[in-house]
């Protein structure tokens, strides 16, 4: 029952139970009472708007490492493990090096080039998805890498994420997280460690901003309620404004974004993807007629130059790399 709710259900009691003689003072002043303990309630659930903001910097960094961690357990964790013990062979430091290679390139043609960008790989063989969380984590399933024909197409996963970071599409859903978690603490709802709800009320009495670096409980829960969003998937809109981004990225980086225009189109709907997701139809379209509009009369794009445009390979010793690891057992890591 919500907090407008409750009070009027028990002011209601309180009236229904004085005497039929007329109202006792008492329940008058115990009323009063209740009624100014609601007033400061709806004031603070009010105030708990105020994190609805950008995150700053520190935390973002602090969020986006709490959902890496997540992305990482449930991904099966990340191809960087030496292949038999041998120091010599490291297939998946060969895949994260190039990954990372690939993707700063990518990030550097961003409008948030100074993040500490961090690319990886899950050992996940059975989903075609990517992922990606404040701060500029990004993180491809294995099954990525043995789905796409040459590095255009890699490159186009990978710029699909930087945009959703870019465009900061998962802040949207923590600052939903911040604000639900603020209002229900203040109906008492929720209970959180002392700390936690002080950092919290710090935020909403200040600037809407948390230090989530000293309040790890806080941290935790805030990250749990993002990420259980973020698995329901992004909005349609949302998935066509970063497939526009990537498109630009790829560009400004030298790759033909016909080369991600097909790798969407050959692969199959994945209901991992989550609920919202737009179906691969629709952002086909959407990215074909938004290349469009960036192309000059001549065919060439008015602010970005597509001289020496490419449709390189695969790095050889990644994709060797790749076939002599051996995928992991799905499954969550503790």
């Amino acid at each position: 029952m919500g907090l407008r709710m409750t009070v009027f259900a028990a002011l209601g009691m309180g009236v229904l139970a004085a005497p039929c003689g007329g109202l006792n003072p008492k329940n008058l002043t115990t009323g009063s009472n209740m009624l100014g303990k609601v007033s400061e309630g709806l004031e603070k659930a009010e105030e708990c708007k105020k994190l609805d903001v950008d995150p700053s910097v520190t935390e973002e960094y602090a969020l986006g490492g709490a959902l890496a961690i997540h992305f990482v357990q449930r991904g099966g964790g990340l191809m960087l493990e030496k292949d038999s013990g041998k120091a010599a062979s490291r297939p998946g430091e060969v895949l994260h090096d190039y990954v990372n290679i690939v993707g700063k390139n990518l990030a550097a043609q961003s409008q948030r080039p100074t993040l500490e960008w961090t690319f990886g790989v899950l050992n996940d063989s059975k989903s075609f998805n990517a992922v990606s969380a404040p701060g500029g984590y990004v993180f491809i399933n294995r099954k990525v890498l043995e789905t796409v024909d040459n590095e255009g197409q890699l490159a186009g996963v990978l710029a699909h994420e930087i945009a959703h970071v870019v465009l900061k599409h998962s802040v949207r859903q923590y600052n939903a997280a911040k604000v639900k978690t603020c209002k229900m603490v203040v109906m008492g709802e929720s209970i959180l460690s002392p700390g936690a709800a002080d950092a919290l009320s710090a935020g909403r009495k200040g600037d809407g901003t948390l230090d989530l670096d000293k309040e790890p409980g806080l941290l935790g829960k805030l990250a749990e309620s993002t990420a259980d969003q973020l698995a329901k998937g992004n909005s349609d809109e949302q998935e066509f404004e970063a497939d526009r981004m990537a498109a630009r990225l790829l560009v400004s980086a030298g790759y033909d974004p016909d080369d991600y225009r097909r790798l969407i189109a050959k692969t199959t709907e994945d209901t991992s993807l989550g609920v919202n997701h737009p179906k691969k139809s629709e952002r086909v379209k959407n990215l074909v007629s938004y290349v469009a509009t960036l192309k000059g009369k001549e065919g060439e794009f008015p602010e970005l130059a597509i001289e020496g445009l490419r449709s390189p390979p695969l790095k050889p010793s990644a994709m060797a790399a790749l076939r002599g690891a051996a995928p992991a057992v799905a499954k969550d890591t503790p």
